[in-house]
């Protein structure tokens, strides 16, 4: 199972930077039929589809977004990494994928667990609204917390699909959060299952 997600520590200003293992959950459990973002994939040709490790899925990254998964170490789970080229608050905004074998239960128990970890780190930990997923619902929670001195929040949503559990965390400064989130809407409008 997987409980721990990664946060890009994003405030280097070494570009090879690594990853820093950050407890940052995934998702809460209720279902619901929210609405789509209206957020529609920009036309793209097949070489500008990021491939996930897995071959599950496929997502198109917004202009000046980069795959960066290598970057991330050997992670148990991880499928995919991106990373905005943009610091803001000398933060880089990124998207965490990681992977798992299970189900609707299993996923559940995650986003329980992922949840209390948060609170009991002393992070604050609230709810936000559902995304859509290539036709599958993801639901999610935020976090904000501070790390090496600069003001994070991240949005972590989980679903499940063909016996896999995906959990997504996009993670940027406060002060880019509300940019992030439309680019996250992109990323997701893009995203394709193989």
């Amino acid at each position: 199972m997987l409980t721990v997600a990664l946060v890009l520590t994003g405030c280097s200003k070494d570009p090879a930077a690594t990853t820093a293992p950050t407890a940052a959950a995934t998702a809460p459990a209720a279902a619901s039929t929210s609405p789509s973002t209206g957020v529609t994939a920009p036309e793209t040709s097949e070489s500008d589809v990021v491939r996930a490790r897995s071959g599950d899925f496929g997502v198109v990254p917004p202009e000046a977004w980069a795959e960066a998964t290598d970057r991330a170490g050997d992670v148990q789970g991880l499928d995919m990494v991106l990373l905005s080229s943009r610091k803001v608050g000398g933060f880089s905004t990124n998207l965490v994928v990681l992977t798992s074998a299970g189900d609707d239960a299993a996923l559940e128990a995650e986003i329980a667990k992922g949840r209390e970890q948060m609170g009991a780190a002393g992070r604050t930990v609230t709810e936000t609204p559902d995304k859509q997923v290539a036709g599958s619902t993801a639901t999610g929670f935020q976090t904000a917390f501070e790390q090496q001195g600069v003001k994070v929040v991240a949005r972590s949503y989980g679903l499940t699909r063909g016996g896999k559990v995906y959990l997504l965390t996009l993670s940027s400064a406060e002060q880019e959060a509300d940019h992030a989130m439309t680019e996250l809407d992109e990323i997701l409008a893009s995203w394709t299952w193989s």
